[in-house]
């Protein structure tokens, strides 16, 4: 029989193994992060930051867990490179580069803002500081309603407006946007943080109004856990490379587009959309002359608070 201390001590252990998978995802997105930050400078083109991010998630997860984002002004969120994509850098632009790696399905999702120009420094440091206090706040018992109102606080002390439509939210295996969600504004939900939960918790800092709106011709989608009956080849090649290498994960355009002929792609996508199988997520956007700032960590829930794993 093994004595209490060595108990203690496998219990440790497994408690210890039960994140490794999440905390190892961690490390590769900061990893990548890491990477494209010396690269956020003028001239610098969009897909080249995409493209080494995924490189290096690539070789060190299992995957990613959504495609590399990078949104530039008043850019919010949902960008990333179509094929071929020329869109570069310039002087005085404010970046944010977002991104995510799965390791068997335990994600993590992270994203920094830079600011090429000194007269954005504080909406940055605003979205900083208003994740920092949000990450501070969660812990068990916690109100999401809450640390939602502390975030908008946060942000409007600074002289911005928090980002209405998005959110941080839970992550569960193999699910990027679980049940629960960690609003940038104060609401009337009642939901409790709970030990053993993960959560992104990212906030978004707007110049102009707080609201974001579609932009047409989203760049990343995401298959539906539903089967459809589909009429076109080029539909069931689709739908075939997407099952298989990304899941039920967000996917990148691009992705597809270095695989399908772009007739075979469109219709495909065509095809499944209107058949409810695929989900669109859509570039959103400020208004023209305004700019988002964006800071995002993960983090695990423990009886003491939360773990950073990004």
């Amino acid at each position: 029989m093994p004595d209490d201390e060595s108990k203690k001590t496998e219990d440790s252990e497994e408690s210890e193994d039960e994140w490794a998978k999440w905390r190892q995802a961690g490390v590769v997105a900061r990893e990548a992060l890491e990477i494209a930050r010396p690269m956020v400078k003028p001239g610098t083109k969009v897909l080249d930051i995409v493209e080494a991010v995924e490189k290096h998630i690539l070789e060190n997860s299992s995957g990613m867990s959504f495609p590399c984002n990078v949104a530039i002004n008043n850019i919010a969120a949902h960008y990333t490179s179509p094929l071929d994509d020329e869109t570069a850098i310039e002087e005085g632009n404010l970046v944010t580069v977002d991104c995510g790696a799965h390791v068997d399905g335990c994600i993590s999702d992270s994203a920094f803002t830079i600011a090429l120009n000194p007269d954005h420094e504080a909406l940055v440091k605003a979205s900083e500081d208003a994740t920092k206090v949000a990450i501070r706040m969660m812990r068990p018992g916690a109100k999401l309603n809450t640390i939602g109102a502390l975030i908008e606080d946060t942000i409007k002390s600074a002289g911005f407006e928090p980002i209405k439509q998005l959110s941080g939210h839970q992550l569960r295996e193999y699910e990027l946007h679980g049940e629960k969600q960690v609003p940038c504004v104060s609401g009337m939900s009642e939901v409790l943080v709970e030990e053993g939960e993960v959560y992104a918790i990212e906030t978004f800092e707007s110049s102009g109004s707080g609201n974001v709106t579609d932009l047409p011709d989203p760049l990343i989608y995401q298959l539906l856990p539903i089967r459809v009956p589909v009429r076109f080849k080029g539909t069931k090649r689709f739908l075939g490379i997407a099952r298989k290498k990304f899941n039920e994960f967000p996917f990148a355009k691009r992705w597809m587009a270095e695989q399908l002929r772009k007739a075979e792609l469109e219709l495909a996508i065509r095809e499944l959309q209107k058949n409810g199988a695929l989900l669109a997520h859509h570039i959103l956007t400020e208004e023209e002359g305004e700019f988002v700032s964006q800071a995002e960590d993960t983090v695990i829930i423990t009886a003491d608070g939360a773990e950073k794993t990004t």
